[in-house]
């Protein structure tokens, strides 16, 4: 724990996201989104307090749920905090759409950057992206950081067009659960893109047979890894 967090928090630290993930009741989701809609046009796009995205889960058991974050320095969780007008709006509009039932509060996340790569030459926001959730033994966060440094060097090395990220959660639930994002505009995207455990790329960087011996270690570390695809909602969003 006190290394995943050092590591966050520490030099690859630049913003903080705050997250979140909203479950429709049954037959209610396109009711909850449009509520939502309304409350970020209201209060968040043009307005000098913080960004908000928002993505539809579209595989997996939180399919038709709405994740929302907003990135921002712990700086700006000062300057800007929730209005009393606006926790009131949310809770008049959006939440009789919610199941709260299934609600797990708020969690803190930071960027990995030391983890992460892009190569693809796009900075910019995708219509999909692919969320890998790692939950990564607490005795063996070092070991994962040396493993996730070795795949950026290779990627690096090969001078790969993938884009992947990886983010950290430091509050709000197990702080040794990573996750992996990789960003992709449509499915054919999705066909092609760069193999980001491409057997190729790692053994040109780390030599051959080091690939399985690579996963085989990632593998052993793990307590579970769960995969969802969710999508960008442009009108729950600021941008």
């Amino acid at each position: 724990f006190s290394f995943c967090l050092s590591l966050s928090l520490g030099q690859d630290s630049r913003l903080v996201y705050q997250y979140r993930i909203w479950h429709p009741k049954p037959m209610q989701g396109q009711q909850m989104e449009d509520a939502m809609a309304k409350k970020t046009k209201k209060y968040n796009v043009g307005k000098e307090n913080y960004p908000m995205f928002s993505f539809r889960v579209i595989t997996g058991k939180d399919q038709d749920a709405v994740i929302r974050f907003t990135p921002r320095t712990f700086a700006d969780r000062d300057k800007y905090p929730l209005r009393k007008a606006e926790m009131d709006y949310w809770q008049k509009n959006v939440i009789p759409y919610v199941d709260m039932s299934k609600d797990e509060g708020t969690s803190l996340w930071v960027e990995m950057k030391s983890h992460s790569y892009n190569g693809s030459g796009n900075t910019e926001s995708t219509r999909y992206s692919e969320v890998t959730q790692y939950l990564v033994h607490p005795a063996k966060l070092g070991e994962w950081a040396e493993l996730r440094t070795q795949l950026v060097e290779a990627h690096k090395k090969a001078g790969s067009k993938a884009r992947f990220g990886h983010f950290n959660r430091f509050s709000g639930g197990k702080t040794h659960l990573i996750h992996m994002t990789v960003p992709f505009d449509s499915w054919a995207d999705y066909e092609n893109r760069v193999g980001i455990f491409s057997r190729e790329i790692f053994e040109n960087a780390h030599g051959e047979g080091t690939q399985k011996e690579w996963m085989d270690r990632v593998a052993d570390i793990l307590e579970y890894r769960k995969t969802y695809i969710r999508e960008y909602l442009p009108d729950l969003s600021t941008g």
